[in-house]
């Protein structure tokens, strides 16, 4: 683990640099010249630093990097594994080691296509301190290079959201995020090591000292490739992930938000029931189900959700055993 050394310590450099741009890598040769060039290519009035975590790739990510940090001494900074610490710890190490007043992240496989991106946020922060950050819109890349219909941020109207909204219903593209350092006072926690993705209980974190502010605007690009950390993870994975984020962060902030924690949690109980279903994982999915029965009580969820949802689960549940069963019947006629 990293140093219980606090991202207050560093509060003497405030003066020193106005935004650091942390950049995440491991094995992103394909990309990361493409996502450091679109950062060095930001206009700004202020100075800014890049600050590039990577983790001992196997790739040649490792000596490109190196090579940028070469030709920009003054502006790039390299944190480099002598082991691979994995993503949780690379994200913290890279920002205990930011300068700015402000920070803003980035994925090395993920670019920015917006040259005032830093500019038109940063303006907003300091106008309006009572915001803890702000965040933008993101384009979708697939794997095939063909773009997605969808954005990231999806039919987000909300200008202004809030910690309830990002728990579970709100997703800021993380290269879309830039935050007042201040508002992230005592980071890591230390259980933050624990936790399979990173972004998003940093959001949450940020997201308890203040409120964000949305900008409807495409100025980033969001790969989805099955190399990348998350959606390269199994829908299991990535949802009993968001369950384990949901536990935890309750317990840190003691049952303050537990209502809307708690709502989070059956949603993905029944978001897995039913992906598992699909995939005739039925045993597991039952189990699931009836979760979701249980905690939709505890919570006093609408009956007439409760009951449109388990219509659902039972007609596929129906199809799913009925599938099952001409299965056998026909595999037992060849026998």
């Amino acid at each position: 683990m990293i140093g219980r050394k606090s991202i207050e310590d560093k509060k003497e450099y405030f003066v020193y640099m106005k935004i650091s741009v942390c950049i995440f890598t491991y094995n992103h040769e394909k990309f990361i010249s493409q996502a450091i060039e679109s950062v060095l290519n930001q206009l700004t009035e202020f100075d800014f630093e890049i600050v590039i975590g990577e983790d001992l790739s196997t790739d040649s990510t490792r000596d490109i990097v190196r090579e940028y940090q070469m030709r920009y001494p003054q502006k790039i900074r390299a944190i480099f594994s002598d082991r691979n610490v994995g993503a949780m710890e690379n994200y913290s190490r890279t920002i205990l080691q930011c300068k700015g007043e402000y920070i803003s992240l980035m994925d090395g496989d993920d670019y920015w296509i917006y040259d005032k991106k830093l500019q038109s946020q940063a303006d907003f922060l300091d106008k309006n301190r009572h915001f803890s950050f702000c965040f933008h819109d993101a384009r979708i890349l697939g794997a095939d290079g063909e773009w997605s219909q969808e954005t990231c941020c999806g039919h987000l109207h909300k200008k202004v959201v809030r910690f309830e909204d990002i728990i579970c219903n709100v997703h800021i593209p993380t290269t879309s995020i830039l935050f007042q350092r201040e508002a992230l006072m005592g980071f890591p926690p230390n259980w933050f090591g624990t936790i399979k993705c990173p972004d998003r209980p940093i959001f949450l974190l940020l997201a308890a000292e203040g409120p964000g502010f949305y900008f409807k605007e495409l100025w980033s690009v969001y790969r989805k490739h099955s190399a990348g950390f998350w959606t390269g993870q199994d829908y299991q994975s990535q949802l009993l992930t968001h369950i384990h984020i949901y536990k935890t962060m309750n317990r840190h902030y003691q049952d303050r938000f537990k209502k809307d924690f708690c709502m989070c949690e059956v949603v993905i109980d029944y978001v897995l029931a039913i992906r598992l279903l699909e995939n005739n994982r039925i045993r597991r999915a039952l189990c699931y189900f009836r979760k979701y029965k249980r905690a939709s009580r505890q919570i006093c969820l609408d009956s007439r959700i409760v009951r449109s949802d388990s219509l659902r689960f039972m007609r596929l549940y129906f199809k799913a055993m009925t599938v099952r069963l001409m299965k056998r019947i026909f595999y037992n006629g060849f026998l």
